[in-house]
């Protein structure tokens, strides 16, 4: 009963969030299309997205920790499928059940620094499975004005009650079909520069 009134809480919250919508007219086009794509954020910003996170069908990866026993339910219930694994055990379980479900139509959703980071620095797992999925990637990056800072690894960020924030679904990333490790390092390396790139404009109150 306490763990429902917390996910019931925390989705009344993020509800009461003021979105401003800023979608790339090519993410609009491919979705018209009925393309598949591979959103990712980073981790401390997953709050500023969330309610906002209804207008695609997504499989979301969620961590197997207490936190994330709080947050996959409020992710269901968005409508939204969920995906629990982790770096340390399931991660490539977790990865196939998501490439299963983008099988199915959904989009995928993944904090591209997450579960435990570091801070800002992105995994490849994101990159693999848009190869596997023969889709793009697409940066999701949020700014708010208002909001509280956790003290966790990733400086978590939570907006305040009807804070206005900013979402913005940014230009889609091409990368090739390659799984060679070398060519993952290498297309690695250039996310992680462009993102990076990015926050500084896009996130800049929140970075």
């Amino acid at each position: 009963m306490k763990g429902f009134l917390i996910r019931l809480i925390l989705k009344l919250y993020l509800s009461t969030f003021r979105h401003n919508l800023h979608t790339d007219e090519a993410v609009t086009k491919l979705t018209k299309e009925g393309k598949r794509i591979v959103f990712f954020c980073w981790h401390n910003q997953l709050a500023l997205s969330l309610g906002q996170s209804g207008i695609y069908r997504f499989a979301s990866m969620i961590s197997r920790s207490k936190d994330g026993d709080i947050l996959a339910p409020v992710v269901e219930s968005f409508g939204h499928v969920v995906v629990r694994a982790s770096s340390s055990k399931g991660a490539s379980a977790g990865l196939i059940e998501m490439l299963e479900h983008m099988n199915k139509g959904y989009h995928a959703a993944m904090a591209v620094d997450g579960p435990k980071g570091p801070k800002y620095q992105a995994k490849p797992g994101a990159l693999y499975l848009a190869k596997k999925a023969d889709c793009i990637l697409v940066p999701v990056l949020c700014n708010c004005k208002s909001f509280f800072r956790f003290n966790s690894w990733d400086n978590f960020i939570l907006p305040k009650p009807f804070a206005k924030v900013d979402l913005h679904l940014l230009k889609p990333i091409q990368i090739s079909e390659s799984v060679d490790k070398e060519t993952v390092e290498q297309e690695l390396a250039e996310v992680q520069k462009n993102i990076m790139e990015l926050t500084r404009v896009y996130s800049k109150d929140i970075i």
